[in-house]
């Protein structure tokens, strides 16, 4: 039945998207290795990692791609983060009015449904023209999306291109990314280094205490979460369903530790709540005043390039002496 709802509204908001709308999933591709070809040398060493972040737009013929090796950033929340919040920046530079924001994704915990990629959203609201951001998770088994046929043309093209010869650096997987469509508007690759990226845990630990408990004071379990939404005019609430039935309100959660009845006006709200965050001790409640995400400065997540790990290097100038990959490559490979 989930299953049923979540694509009925996936069509219902492909066709609400207008210049103030906008629909998109975003998907991480497969690893993409390097150096990558049919030398059986290669097939038993350990290989560079490179990652491509698609943003899909629905109904719009926009494709946006992230991509970083492993040498300049992981692929946790952060990184993810920080792609997504480059996208929405790019998207409303040209806007008059505040613009609504629909994303469809699948459920990767340690990638975009954390408390850590909704602080981002929190933030956007907060800094950019966006009037807010929902972000709809997909039912696991069945998150099949656009992204999915973004990634298997880049595959073909790749597949394409081993037929003249491998692929020994990162940039190559860039070419080809960007000629992987062959009609309408050509994927816009935006090439990442660590110095990129940006540290939305540390934005979390300044602007939220709370993520595990709503309104109500039931415990929000992360994994039955369908959707979220943020709004501009709620900077310190999280919004959220379990389900993908209309019918069905959405519950909220205050992100911060407030003493609701003496700070009600801060959310907005007139209606007084009763839900008090508890304390070890009983004696003394602390009241922790809300922070906007306006007052917090967004601090890098790497001050400098991650490298990789010893064996990885090990496999990599192997190869390199063993000239499966050629020497023209090798101040790339021993600069890792």
């Amino acid at each position: 039945m989930e299953k049923d709802l979540s694509r009925l509204k996936k069509n219902s908001d492909k066709d609400s998207v207008s210049v103030n709308t906008i629909v998109a999933c975003y998907d991480l591709q497969a690893v993409l290795q390097c150096p990558k070809g049919e030398v059986s040398l290669m097939y038993y060493k350990s290989k560079l990692n490179m990652l491509n972040l698609t943003v899909c737009e629905l109904k719009n013929d926009a494709v946006f791609c992230y991509t970083w090796h492993e040498g300049e950033g992981a692929r946790g929340s952060c990184e993810i983060g920080t792609c997504i919040y480059k996208y929405l920046s790019e998207k409303v530079k040209n806007c008059e009015n505040d613009i609504e924001i629909i994303f469809y994704s699948d459920n990767c915990s340690g990638q975009q449904k954390n408390k850590y990629l909704f602080s981002m959203y929190l933030y956007a609201v907060d800094k950019l023209p966006i009037k807010s951001i929902t972000h709809n998770f997909l039912i696991k088994g069945h998150s099949q999306n656009e992204g999915d046929n973004v990634h298997a043309m880049i595959e073909k093209q790749i597949k394409k291109c081993l037929k003249s010869g491998p692929i020994y650096h990162p940039a190559q997987y860039i070419s080809l990314i960007k000629t992987a469509k062959k009609t309408g508007n050509p994927y816009k690759v935006n090439e990442l280094s660590h110095e990129d990226f940006l540290d939305f845990k540390d934005l979390w630990a300044n602007i939220g205490c709370n993520s595990t408990v709503n309104v109500s004071g039931c415990t929000v379990a992360m994994n039955d979460i369908k959707i979220i939404k943020v709004e501009k005019d709620s900077p310190f609430k999280i919004k959220y369903k379990t389900t993908y039935d209309d019918t069905v309100d959405f519950q909220e959660i205050f992100i911060q530790q407030i003493d609701i009845e003496e700070n009600e006006d801060l959310f907005g709200d007139n209606k007084k709540s009763h839900t008090k965050k508890k304390t070890r001790s009983s004696k003394k409640k602390q009241q922790v005043f809300p922070v906007h995400c306006s007052d917090v400065a967004l601090k890098k997540l790497y001050e400098q390039r991650l490298g990789i790990s010893v064996n990885k290097k090990k496999d990599l100038q192997y190869l390199l002496e063993k000239h499966v990959i050629p020497s023209c490559y090798a101040p790339f490979y021993n600069s890792l």
